[in-house]
């Protein structure tokens, strides 16, 4: 692997490891990407094969404690694509003219470590799992979606996948921690096979340690896709329920819930969302599931530090997709609204761009947001959810927060996910003016 940079006063610098070098080898085993690279360099005693720029080999032997880093910026990894045509595709579903990364189908078993990814398990090789064996490559995310083998097919799209509970046994026999997960498809993949699913993965546990069911997501980009009937109010408060009553089971086998429902259903259900107790050790929380039972006791634990006044006036303006829109209002503006010289106003976002079944902040577009706010009297700054944008602060139509400012002619601020904190910068912003 090239090294990109070396990082000042770093081991690696000290022991004259220069950016432009390719590491061969780490204790003579040969790397081919990060996980390599961070499993064997752990160790006390490092031996590097290197070819330096002139393509000269060269050898260093390196003393370090165990946890120290060497200081290497290594290149960006080439990941695996996935074959599978699910059903559900979100990928399927977007139209054409988005940011390029957008349509790259990722199924890759060190996404899945190293970001919490969720793979199938259908493109991996008799070495990919010896390495997952001996890199004690763990946790990895798994989605099952059935473990109906021939069910599972057509979900997946391909008759020629393998079968999912021996290669979930494969992995939980070499004790590698597995999380999974559930895309509920009504009339496809749920009632009695939902159950059967539910049991099958629990026979795994403590391995298979957790399993969330979420709703499928679905577009108005769906032309030549198969038909899917979208979870509504009724059938996410069957699952609500179904899943509780597993829960019990679960807890008195387990001492744990095992499976959990995605935050989705609750909200579309109309139920409110459980205490912190139904979500155990929230661990798949990147899922969507607990992240606003998260949200709502950060929320009541920061609220201490909002000011009780504020020395000048000041109009927000809360930017919120539908499907939050209840909680936002109730919780957040509520509470805001009791600070004396501040006014806030939340407003929820119609999704157009995907279609009005698309209801989380994280997926809207900055066109939606655009149209929407442009109709309404605003406030003096205007407060996006922080999902809504990618690590290079762009929208995913390709709109910025910067063009929406051009536009009304008011500062947009982009919310940390501590909304308290997100106040507070900007009341200390104002006041420094």
């Amino acid at each position: 692997m090239k090294i990109l940079e070396v990082q000042k006063n770093s081991i690696a610098q000290k022991y004259g490891i220069f950016p432009g070098e390719k590491i061969l080898e780490i204790n003579h085993n040969p790397v081919s990407d990060i996980i390599d690279y961070r499993f064997f360099v752990s160790d006390k005693i490092v031996f590097l094969k290197l070819k330096d720029r002139k393509g000269k080999v060269k050898r260093i032997k390196i003393k370090k404690k165990e946890e120290d880093d060497l200081g290497i910026v290594l290149e960006k990894t080439r990941y695996r694509a996935c074959r599978n045509k699910c059903i559900f595709c979100f990928v399927d579903q977007l139209p054409k003219g988005l940011r390029k990364s957008l349509y790259f189908k990722d199924e890759d078993l060190r996404l899945s470590f190293l970001f919490g990814n969720f793979i199938t398990l259908t493109n991996l090789s008799d070495k990919d799992f010896d390495r997952i064996k001996n890199q004690r490559i763990s946790p990895l995310y798994i989605s099952v979606h059935t473990t109906d083998e021939k069910l599972r097919k057509k979900i997946l799209g391909d008759k020629k996948i393998p079968p999912i509970l021996p290669a979930i046994k494969r992995l939980t026999k070499n004790k590698i921690v597995l999380h999974t997960q559930i895309v509920l498809c009504p009339k496809v993949n749920d009632g009695t096979n939902l159950e059967k699913s539910v049991f099958d993965l629990a026979s795994f546990y403590p391995q298979v340690k957790s399993l969330a069911i979420v709703p499928v997501g679905l577009t108005k980009f769906r032309d030549n896709l198969p038909k899917i009937i979208p979870v509504n109010k009724k059938i996410a408060f069957q699952i609500v329920k179904k899943i509780k009553i597993w829960q019990n089971v679960f807890r008195k086998k387990f001492g744990q819930g095992f499976v959990y429902a995605g935050d989705e259903f609750f909200l579309k259900a109309g139920l409110d969302i459980p205490q912190r107790k139904y979500y155990d050790d929230f661990y798949q929380i990147e899922n969507g599931v607990g992240m606003v039972r998260r949200f709502l006791e950060d929320f009541k634990s920061e609220q201490k530090k909002l000011p009780k006044k504020l020395k000048k006036k000041l109009n927000l303006t809360l930017v919120t997709g539908k499907l939050s829109l209840k909680i936002i209002k109730d919780r957040v503006e509520k509470r805001l609204n009791q600070i004396e010289n501040l006014e806030v106003k939340t407003v929820g976002i119609k999704n157009q761009f995907f279609g009005n079944s698309v209801t989380v902040s994280g997926l809207l577009a900055g066109f939606d947001i655009l149209e929407t706010l442009k109709k309404m009297k605003l406030g003096d700054i205007i407060i996006l959810p922080p999902d809504c944008v990618n690590t290079n602060g762009v929208f995913l139509d390709g709109l910025s927060p910067e063009d929406l400012e051009k536009k009304f002619k008011r500062k947009i601020v982009v919310s940390l996910y501590n909304i308290v904190q997100t106040i507070n910068n900007i009341v200390r912003s104002r006041n420094a003016r």
